[in-house]
């Protein structure tokens, strides 16, 4: 019974302190977003320091002690994933798309318990082990294979003088293409900072667009959090037809000399206005806008690190390159031991991203079974290149061969 009482107290004492824990994060991403504001370039170091230390300590404590963990069962591999609701939907979307399974909720694992439990399941039938963790967690396992993508990236652009010269080019000739064709039926913009038309974007235009795009992975960001953190610093650049009319939009806001797009949305995700190239040049609009205003880069927004998704192919035709996303976030480590060749087949071709030493890599298992190539190896450096990544890093048994497009370095 006084156990029973212990714990009831002990779950409403974690629940208001992870609720606080939030509010930290949330504030500390604030401040990494604004130190620019501060007058001297050392308090501005010392502001984004202070930030980033105190939110990855109040993740790291949001975190202990316990994590849930999940086995997913597949006909072809077994996952278990260590972390975030989120990140499990993220995952079994990854690596059982086609198939319909539960994942299994197998307990809630002690951090300090983490490194011997995670050898225990790899020991056992379990294929890969992926753990979500705070990058300043002490309790981060390690394998034979072993790498860390974070939860997201940023892609950026430069943009030229003059500005028509980003869309030159057979790179973005598709992309130039629907712009012109947009031009061509009338479409036009003009920017907003009328609460009647962010409603109006919030509930026609980015909800249903981001619903219709990610499925049941859609995160939806709450009215509020748009309103307070992002649209009253910056505004709406609005997509309008012939009549006037607003069918599409950017939440954006300059900082920095850089311009933010933070969400985007077409009405009511209609397909006739994806058919006319609304897509495209909803971007284009946004990227005039932010010129004209003196930014000197785009920020095209967070993306999946993993090159076969649909949104980093969208913007690397962009010509954008791969940035550090500056917020408070956990990694996500993949850990494995005698990995299946169709599970090591299955990774190498989704291409996740990682960060090493501030450059950022596509990853590429190299095992017994299907070592990597000196030709696998020019091959993808090639496609990287274009991709706007830094290059490739070969993973094999504890070793991380790092090999950037124009030299070559080994980690160990």
């Amino acid at each position: 019974m006084i156990k029973s009482i212990l714990f009831r107290l002990y779950l409403r004492g974690k629940v208001k302190l992870n609720y606080i824990l939030d509010r930290i994060i949330d504030l500390s991403d604030m401040i990494l977003m604004d130190a620019y504001r501060l007058p001297w370039p050392i308090a501005q170091n010392v502001a984004k320091k202070t930030a980033r230390h105190i939110g990855d300590i109040s993740w790291l404590l949001r975190d202990f002690p316990r994590l849930s963990a999940y086995k997913l069962a597949g006909a072809n591999w077994t996952i278990v994933f260590v972390g975030s609701q989120q990140g499990l939907l993220e995952i079994r979307h990854l690596f059982f798309a086609d198939e319909t399974i539960a994942p299994q909720k197998i307990g809630r694992i002690a951090l300090w318990r983490l490194s011997a439990q995670t050898q225990k399941w790899l020991a056992e039938d379990v294929d890969l082990v992926i753990c979500e963790l705070s990058p300043i967690s002490p309790w981060i396992p390690k394998s034979l294979l072993t790498f860390t993508i974070p939860p997201w990236i940023y892609q950026v652009l430069v943009l030229p003088t003059p500005l028509e010269t980003l869309l030159t080019g057979r790179r973005i000739e598709g992309i130039r293409r629907k712009i012109k064709k947009a031009q061509v039926a009338g479409f036009a913009y003009r920017f907003s900072q009328s609460k009647t038309d962010f409603d109006y974007f919030y509930y026609h235009m980015y909800t249903p667009f981001i619903k219709n795009r990610h499925g049941n992975l859609a995160l939806i960001t709450p009215y509020q959090h748009q309103w307070q953190r992002w649209f009253t610093r910056g505004g709406l650049v609005l997509v309008i037809n012939k009549e006037n009319k607003p069918v599409a939009g950017m939440l954006c806001y300059i900082a920095n000399r850089t311009c933010f797009y933070i969400e985007g949305g077409i009405l009511e995700a209609r397909p006739d206005l994806f058919q006319q190239g609304i897509n495209a040049v909803n971007i284009w609009y946004a990227i005039e806008w932010a010129y004209r205003h003196g930014a000197k880069i785009f920020n095209l927004g967070g993306t999946s690190p993993w090159r076969t998704n649909g949104s980093f192919i969208f913007k690397q035709r962009w010509g954008a390159r791969v940035a550090r996303r500056k917020r408070i976030y956990g990694e996500r480590t993949f850990l494995a031991q005698n990995l299946l060749p169709s599970l090591q087949e299955h990774i190498n071709k989704l291409g996740f991203i990682s960060e090493i030493d501030g450059k950022f890599c596509s990853v590429l298992l190299s095992t017994d079974g299907i070592p990597v190539t000196q030709s696998d190896i020019e091959q993808e450096l090639s496609a990287v290149g274009r991709q706007g990544l830094d290059g490739l890093v070969v993973v094999s048994n504890n070793n991380h061969q790092v090999i950037l497009c124009n030299q070559k370095e080994i980690t160990q």
